[in-house]
């Protein structure tokens, strides 16, 4: 594994990298350059990447931002990231749906290989596995 200081430039080449592939792709990317984990605030899209050094980068939201529903709907947070992976909407798509089905954060942990998907408080929580690409 390359490690290297971690960049709002590294971060979207990655992005670029992995465009029009799965998401898988974009979390392996990420993952050869020694990201750990990163979680985003559903909100305004805020970033926090975590290295496996510890060393931390935060880009800050880059969409309108909106307000999350209190109410946590595990049906509507499936539906919504199913429909994410099957390329039915596009993220800032995505990030609205999960909101509006009670979503505040998620973490992507690259280590686990999975993402969990975090309601307004601790009792609520969603975990998918990340596939192997």
């Amino acid at each position: 594994m390359e490690l290297i200081e971690l960049t709002e430039d590294l971060i979207k080449s990655v992005e670029q990298r992995s465009k029009g592939q799965s998401y898988p792709y974009f979390a392996k990317g990420l993952k050869s350059f020694g990201v750990d984990n990163y979680e985003v605030k559903v909100k305004n899209n805020k970033r926090t990447y975590t290295a496996v050094n510890g060393e931390k980068l935060i880009i800050p939201g880059d969409y309108p931002e909106f307000e999350c529903a209190e109410a946590f709907v595990l049906e509507d947070v499936k539906a919504a990231i199913k429909r994410n992976q099957e390329g039915v909407t596009d993220y800032p798509t995505f990030l609205r749906e999960i909101g509006n089905a009670g979503i505040h954060t998620y973490v992507a942990d690259l280590t686990g290989m999975k993402v969990i998907y975090q309601g307004p408080n601790s009792e609520y929580e969603y975990e998918e596995i990340i596939p192997e690409v």
